[in-house]
């Protein structure tokens, strides 16, 4: 099936493109330079929860609350893992991060913003834990905490395959988040 490689590869060589042009850094530094800051820690997520952004009685928007999640979740960079080896735990980390981040950041709007302000960001971020979730139920990146059964050779396909559908989604929450 030539075409469905064509297509796969098309969409990984666009995702890549829409990637590097938006996780330069703030000083327009690349993304592959800069350090990675990927804290190793397996506290739970209720214990990574950003304080206010302000201390003001009105809560942060998602906007403000993004840079101070990133560096609670230890994300410096958006998820890529579409060129990769499907069981890179690298990749794992890396989405495992984004779901948690984005699972904490829908639960924040829930709580601070009830009347439905920024249902799109909220929603979008439940994009991003649905497609991270559906990855780590196949086990790729070495997420499940049991050993895949799904072939091998399957797996090759569909990992980087579901792992740019993450990575779509995350850019999509990345850029609701923005648009507020």
């Amino acid at each position: 099936m030539p075409t469905r490689r064509f297509a796969l590869a098309l969409s990984a060589a666009a995702t890549t493109l829409l990637t590097l042009s938006a996780c330069g850094g703030d000083d327009g530094q690349a993304a592959d330079d800069r350090k990675p800051t990927r804290a190793a820690s397996s506290a739970p997520a209720e214990s990574k929860q950003p304080s206010e952004a302000a201390s003001s009685d009105k809560p942060a928007t998602p906007a403000e609350l993004l840079p101070l999640f990133r560096i609670a979740y230890g994300m410096s960079t958006s998820p890529m893992c579409s060129h990769v080896a499907w069981d890179d735990p690298g990749c794992g980390e890396d989405l495992t991060a984004a779901g948690e981040l984005a699972g904490a950041m829908a639960k924040s709007i829930e709580r601070d913003f009830p009347d439905g302000q920024y249902t799109d960001v909220e929603d979008s971020a439940g994009q991003v834990v649905k497609a991270v979730n559906t990855v780590r139920k196949l086990g790729c990146y070495e997420m499940g905490s049991t050993p895949p059964k799904t072939d091998v050779a399957k797996l090759r396909e569909l990992c980087p395959s579901l792992s740019t559908v993450a990575s779509l989604s995350w850019l999509n929450f990345e850029s609701k988040v923005g648009s507020f």
